[in-house]
């Protein structure tokens, strides 16, 4: 029978360096940062310890079980975020596992607009160097709308999907992450809400 907790613990577990590129609300990129981060279980706890590898910050967090907020895929793809939207601030987090690879989309929502984005790429292993998603800076990123959404590329074969900042409220607000490798699989994670604005199970659809 399928697991969330196993599933999480089996592709994610383990030691990944990275790097953190936030951008503010209309995707102009504002820092980059490298980051390394650890995910274990010990004790029957989920240790994660993300660290700021310039400045040595920690920040940890320990549960046993997955949180109410928490949707695991049995391929290890995850989000995090409100089990009701409000119309106040909002923080929706997604993650696809490649293996030995993740992307990661971290999205601040605040009463009027979205606020802020960080993209983060990361690789699993020792505390090897990870090159930035792009050689140039700032990382200048495509859009295009679809419908009531808008897709944002940050590298090839990645898209982010946001509810559209043209339309005041959408219906139905989903955050989506797609990356298509060099294999032409696809990994995907997608975080709905239905017209109740209450979080859906999740769905292999894209929108």
């Amino acid at each position: 029978m399928y697991d969330p907790r196993q599933s999480l613990l089996e592709h994610n577990a383990g030691d990944w360096q990275g790097y953190f590129v936030r951008f503010n609300g209309s995707f102009v990129e504002q820092e980059r940062f490298q980051t390394s981060l650890r995910l274990r279980e010990s004790q029957g706890q989920i240790q994660v310890c993300l660290t700021h590898v310039s400045s040595g910050q920690e920040h940890s967090m320990n549960f046993s079980t997955l949180p109410d907020q928490m949707q695991v895929s049995e391929t290890g793809d995850w989000s995090l975020g409100p089990t009701f939207l409000t119309h106040s601030h909002c923080a929706i987090e997604l993650c696809v596992v490649n293996q030995q690879q993740r992307r990661r989309l971290i999205v601040q929502q605040g009463m009027n607009g979205l606020d802020r984005v960080v993209y983060v790429i990361e690789v699993k292993g020792d505390a090897g160097r990870v090159e930035p998603p792009t050689p140039t800076q700032p990382l200048v990123m495509n859009s295009t709308q679809c419908g009531g959404y808008e897709l944002w590329q940050p590298e090839p074969g990645v898209e982010l999907l946001f509810p559209s900042r043209e339309r005041e409220d959408v219906e139905q607000p989903v955050w989506g992450l797609r990356w298509r490798d060099h294999r032409g699989e696809t990994h995907q994670i997608v975080r709905r809400y239905g017209r109740q604005r209450l979080l859906e199970p999740l769905s292999p659809q894209w929108i």
